[in-house]
């Protein structure tokens, strides 16, 4: 049996970090904030409503100091979990049992894209184009997103945030 494997080194990533020592914390929100008032979905995940706002500081890359056309990020959810129906969404990792709400999660947007940082596949690839020769922090933001009927309680996501140039 014959086995092929294939990998890339690159030299190209950077360090990450989020102050708050990597905390963003939402607001408390009431179940009906979810709904309309005809009990249907206020938001989907890819409406761009406001939310929290957080930074991402970019630093340590090799190639700092020098051009940088692009600068892409990619956001993952530590569990490798998804919600039932939606790759859109950062599921809530607190069990029920813990206290956890149902049915919720987390949805992430670019600032500077006004967009939802995870496709429909739940692959991620915010690209964002260099204006300057090098650029420390972005900027995104964060809110609460129903994926089906909500219960009050709890809601935690873990996220994974890798920062490569180009």
């Amino acid at each position: 049996m014959d086995v092929t494997l294939n990998a890339n080194i690159v030299e190209n990533t950077c360090q990450v970090s989020i102050p708050g020592d990597g905390k963003v914390h939402l607001p408390i929100v009431s179940k009906s904030w979810f709904y309309n008032a005809d009990g249907s979905t206020r938001l989907q995940p890819t409406d761009a409503a406001s939310g929290t706002a957080f930074t991402v500081k970019v630093d340590s890359c090799p190639g700092e100091g020098t051009q940088v056309s692009r600068l892409k990020f990619s956001f993952q959810p530590q569990s490798k979990t998804w919600p039932a129906g939606t790759r859109q969404v950062f599921i809530n990792e607190t069990p029920a049992a813990e206290g956890g709400a149902a049915n919720t999660g987390v949805v992430i947007f670019s600032t500077n894209l006004n967009a939802n940082v995870l496709n429909t596949d739940g692959s991620s690839g915010v690209v964002l184009n260099a204006k300057t020769t090098w650029a420390t922090e972005y900027d995104f933001y964060a809110r609460l997103q129903n994926t089906g009927p909500v219960s009050a309680g709890k809601v935690t996501s873990r996220v994974l945030v890798n920062a490569t140039y180009e």
